[in-house]
């Protein structure tokens, strides 16, 4: 299998983990989907690079404290170390900032690190999450996109139709990773 996407990047929270509250800020409160490293697997075989891209802007507004986040990053890498998957970094955006260049999601600002970073092509990788803005992030660097319908998703399923063209619209993780040759 050849390796066709340079690098995934992947929203975090309703991607590849639960997104219960819309703020985790304790590692007891983060849990990944039962089948999140199944399908990250699968993706496996397609990229040699995974890149996580999440809003954090609780980090902003004192609903997540910085050394949990930490905590919490430690233990992704921890387990993605432990199945031998490429995760190359995971960004965060802490604020509201809001804007083309800027580093909050729609912006292109992690992904421009990243680029930089890894020497990433990014017109030959693929943004996979379950808001609006990871697929208007996704569309304004000609990447591919799967849309999901896990964590908001289905909240924000008709916007995403209206103003965005995701590749393919997944109901979960799993199900895209057993569709990426389809896009």
């Amino acid at each position: 299998m050849s390796k066709i996407f340079d690098a995934i990047f992947l929203d975090r929270d309703g991607t590849i983990s639960h997104d219960i509250y819309g703020y985790i800020n304790s590692l007891s409160d983060y849990n990944f989907f039962d089948y999140t490293f199944e399908a990250l697997e699968i993706l496996n075989k397609y990229t040699d690079k995974f890149v996580i891209v999440t809003n954090q802007s609780g980090l902003a507004s004192g609903k997540i404290d910085i050394e949990n986040l930490e905590k919490i990053n430690s233990f992704i890498y921890q387990e993605f170390e432990k199945r031998d998957l490429p995760l190359k970094k995971i960004y965060f955006a802490d604020n509201y900032d809001e804007g083309y260049n800027f580093m909050r999601k729609p912006g292109i600002g992690m992904f421009v690190k990243a680029k930089e970073d890894f020497n990433i092509d990014l017109s030959k990788s693929l943004m996979i999450g379950d808001s609006i803005v990871d697929m208007q992030v996704g569309d304004r660097l000609n990447m591919k996109t799967i849309f999901l319908l896990t964590g908001f998703g289905k909240e924000y399923l008709n916007e995403v139709q209206e103003k965005c063209d995701p590749n393919f619209i997944a109901k979960d993780l799993l199900h895209a990773s057993k569709e990426i040759t389809s896009i």
